[in-house]
């Protein structure tokens, strides 16, 4: 027979879904728990974060393609789009552009001067596998390639630039890698994406251990215990569900077009036999 524990037990809620990991990280008061992932995926130092989206749209809830990220700047001189993807990965690398490029445009119209514009940052922490690398956690910026022989200018400089800048930075965590290499060194940014991924070992370690990650738990199990808070939640997973069904029946319909094509062509080709070639040969240039 079941305790009364076990029957009231809730199924927590994934802190990978966007929406989940939104209003975990960016709710007003908890900028000390979106402070300590940053310091753990960043590796520096934040003295002071402010986030600038707190709030979550409700017609963006209903969009199946609308994005949940989080604006935030830190030690007031770096700007920061964080965002939850899951599924969805297409053109992945052009859509963070946009973001960086959006970040620095939206700097650039406040301060009207170049020289005050502040460093951008974009965090993309993903469920899929999306990039051909041997890491988990990704880190890219505006990088020289080498140069050629031919264009090589004998100017002195024993070591060269090795960035435009370090103005734009890029950093893509691939959860699915993390997970399949089970890294376990216990640092601070491991505990963290074992308990976004949904590890029950390191939630119930963390849930012993005072600190931020603890907190992040404690309220994903109040939001995870809240009817209103599931019936979004499950409202987007149903929006995300209907849109990948959706695009499913469109690849399948256009393979099913082009397949039906290819055999009218083929058809054709068969029937016609010679005066096709005729026909090339006649237009040949």
């Amino acid at each position: 027979m079941k305790n009364k524990e076990e029957t009231n037990k809730v199924e927590i809620l994934p802190l990978s879904n966007d929406y989940v990991f939104k209003r975990i990280f960016a709710k007003g008061g908890n900028e000390r728990i979106l402070k300590s992932l940053l310091e753990a995926i960043l590796e520096i130092e934040i003295q002071k974060i402010e986030i600038k989206n707190p709030e979550i749209p409700k017609e963006s809830l209903k969009e199946k393609l609308s994005i949940l990220d989080i604006k935030a700047e830190i030690n007031d001189n770096i700007m920061l789009d964080i965002e939850m993807q899951v599924g969805n990965t297409t053109a992945i690398d052009k859509r963070l552009v946009v973001y960086s490029s959006k970040l620095v445009a939206g700097d650039i119209k406040v301060s009207e001067k170049y020289p005050d514009a502040k460093n951008t940052i974009v965090i993309c922490i993903t469920t899929d596998n999306i990039l051909k690398r041997n890491a988990y956690l990704s880190i890219a910026k505006l990088k020289f390639e080498k140069t050629q022989e031919k264009r090589y200018a004998e100017m002195g400089y024993e070591k060269e630039d090795e960035y435009l800048t370090d103005m734009i930075s890029y950093y893509i965590i691939e959860l699915t890698k993390f997970k399949e290499n089970k890294p376990r060194t216990g640092d601070l940014l491991e505990k963290w994406l074992l308990v976004i991924g949904g590890d029950e070992e390191m939630m119930k370690k963390c849930k012993k251990e005072e600190g931020e990650i603890k907190e992040a738990i404690e309220q994903l199990e109040e939001m995870s215990a809240d009817e209103k808070e599931r019936e979004i939640y499950e409202m987007r997973e149903r929006n995300r569900l209907v849109y990948n069904t959706e695009m499913y029946e469109a690849r399948r319909k256009g393979l099913e077009e082009g397949e039906k094509i290819r055999r009218r062509t083929w058809r054709t080709k068969k029937i016609k036999g010679n005066s096709q070639k005729i026909v090339r040969k006649k237009y040949k240039y």
